[in-house]
């Protein structure tokens, strides 16, 4: 859904996780769900997250939620791993973890008095696929095929939070907000001045006609495991805090620009993943016909992220720099291809001739 995104600032993306001392939130999960053992810090945009290890062997993933966070959202993010559970348990996510008085949530305070919910999950080994041999064209394509897999999973899934505000759908206009443009840097405003005026009046509204339904939204190489460095097994998709209600074809836009990433000009891991999720979710050829400009707003939207987040702090953080440089190179590079060109390549790999 295009939302007025002109007066967005960045106090609007949440990019705020809380700083709770690792000891005051393990005391907290030992007293609401008698789990201990060894905590380690992992990396969160939006939430607190920690990895539980138990003396057994058996992890966990502990999410603290940021002090933005409405409780509707992280309602919803439960509920569909609960639904994920209940009506397609062969696909691999994490499972919520109950308390001890079987509740899905529980919380905790901080010193402002804020409360923020705490959610426990299972941890699901592997490795991502970002670390090791990079996937060949049929296993792309059964990368793909398991996002496709996945969207059909949750096509029965409604919330009333689905429609929240999220700053990485693609779809919402974030991408074109002119107040984001407005704090812009030169390098992009002067690389994507030329397309913004087409996807704002044109290729948004054209994208927001498509099927639409709740979607991951972010089956990036970071969140998709596989066994070891050489399998191409998915073995789990971890991650729902992108999770939103938008169109289908974002989904695949998700993944295909995190992985094109790794090899800009190497046009054939779209290919490929487009092929794998058109064979388990059939697209329309307009949703094909628009899935290089979806991929041209993920790349936008990383790069307008990424400046919001090092306004506001982020600036010791290497995964922002990177996540920058990667998505500005391959706009470079889709700026010098044919538009047309590369659309109708994209559909004839569907037969859409």
């Amino acid at each position: 859904m295009l939302m007025d995104t002109d007066s967005i600032t960045p106090q609007d993306m949440r990019f705020n996780p809380p700083a709770f001392d690792a000891t005051e939130v393990a005391q907290r999960i030992a007293a609401q769900y008698a789990l201990e053992g060894e905590w380690t810090a992992l990396v969160g945009e939006r939430d607190q997250n920690f990895r539980l290890k138990k003396c057994d062997g058996k992890k966990y993933v502990v999410k603290v939620a940021g002090p933005d966070e409405a409780p509707d959202i992280t309602n919803f993010q439960v509920e569909a791993l609960l639904y994920l559970e209940r009506v397609s348990p062969h696909i691999p996510v994490p499972r919520i973890v109950r308390t001890q008085s079987g509740d899905c949530l529980s919380d905790i305070i901080d010193t402002d008095g804020v409360k923020h919910a705490i959610r426990v999950v299972t941890y699901l080994d592997g490795i991502p696929y970002a670390e090791g041999e990079f996937p060949d064209a049929e296993n792309l394509q059964k990368i793909g095929a398991f996002m496709g897999d996945t969207v059909k999973a949750l096509k029965g899934f409604e919330h009333k939070a689905s429609l929240h505000f999220m700053p990485w759908n693609l779809s919402n206009g974030i991408a074109v907000s002119r107040d984001l443009w407005a704090d812009a840097k030169e390098d992009i405003k002067s690389l994507a001045a030329p397309m913004l005026d087409r996807l704002r009046n044109e290729v948004l509204p054209a994208l927001n006609r498509c099927p639409s339904q709740v979607i991951h939204n972010d089956g990036h190489p970071y969140n998709l495991l596989r066994a070891d460095t050489v399998s191409q097994q998915v073995i789990g998709l971890i991650d729902f805090g992108d999770m939103v209600y938008a169109p289908i074809i974002n989904e695949l836009a998700v993944t295909a620009t995190t992985f094109q990433r790794r090899s800009i000009e190497d046009l054939s891991i779209v290919e490929n993943l487009l092929i794998g999720f058109h064979g388990t979710h059939p697209l329309s050829d307009t949703e094909v016909s628009l899935l290089w400009d979806a991929i041209i707003l993920r790349l936008l939207i990383t790069i307008l992220l990424s400046d919001v987040k090092l306004k506001i702090g982020a600036d010791q953080d290497p995964d922002v720099f990177e996540d920058r440089t990667e998505a500005f190179e391959m706009l470079v590079m889709i700026c010098r291809q044919d538009h047309n060109a590369t659309v109708n390549q994209l559909r004839a790999a569907c037969g859409f001739y």
